[in-house]
């Protein structure tokens, strides 16, 4: 889907931070057009009129007039195939699990790193699946170390895991992160250890049922 006419939806009431975020996708030279929208009630209107030519809906979920989830429902019941990624204010595992549960692309935190925001949508884009890390993982066996203070992930495997999240190879997170592709090889076989997963496949799958 990352071709180069995309068309980019962004739907936020807050007019600085939809402007910036705007002018950087108008940045990047496969992005064509992006349209704005502050409500419910707007982003509806352009979507139903636009849905055919849009590649992506970026979806505050706090918005003046509803919620971005309720929106996200109601445009994925008309049109399935539509690509929607939720944006958040709030790191709040149960609405993340709702979004993506409802058939969202995506759920990015408004606090995201611009280098790393811009990975998720570009993996979003190419038909790819983003969660944010730190929110991934609900398994009761995940908690129950995390309440003992056992395997718990470094700060690098973090750092690791959130550019597995957004579609780097190990390649490019080890340029990224200025390690060696070895080193990066060893973080991911602690991490998928970690997570009780054999793969990125599988790493990425749970969130999606």
């Amino acid at each position: 889907m990352w071709g180069w006419h995309v068309h980019i939806l962004i739907v936020e009431d807050q007019n600085t931070f939809r402007h910036a975020l705007a002018e950087l996708l108008l940045e990047l030279s496969q992005v064509s057009v992006v349209l704005e929208a502050n409500s419910v009630k707007s982003a509806r209107d352009l979507i139903l009129e636009q849905h055919d030519t849009l590649n992506l809906v970026i979806l505050d979920h706090g918005l003046p007039d509803g919620y971005g989830i309720d929106l996200l429902i109601e445009m994925k019941g008309r049109h399935p195939d539509l690509c929607i990624a939720i944006l958040s204010a709030y790191h709040d595992i149960n609405l993340m699990k709702q979004a993506m549960n409802s058939g969202a692309h995506g759920f990015i935190p408004k606090t995201t790193a611009t280098p790393v925001l811009l990975s998720a949508l570009k993996l979003i884009l190419a038909g790819g699946i983003y969660i944010y890390p730190d929110l991934y993982d609900t398994k009761p066996s995940f908690k129950m170390a995390m309440r003992q203070n056992e395997f718990r992930l470094t700060v690098r495997q973090n750092e690791v895991l959130n550019l597995i999240c957004s579609g780097l190879s190990n390649k490019a997170i080890a340029y990224q992160l200025d390690i060696t592709e070895a080193t990066v090889k060893a973080h991911v076989t602690a991490i998928l250890k970690h997570y009780g997963v054999s793969s990125r496949t599988q790493l990425l799958l749970p969130l999606k049922h």
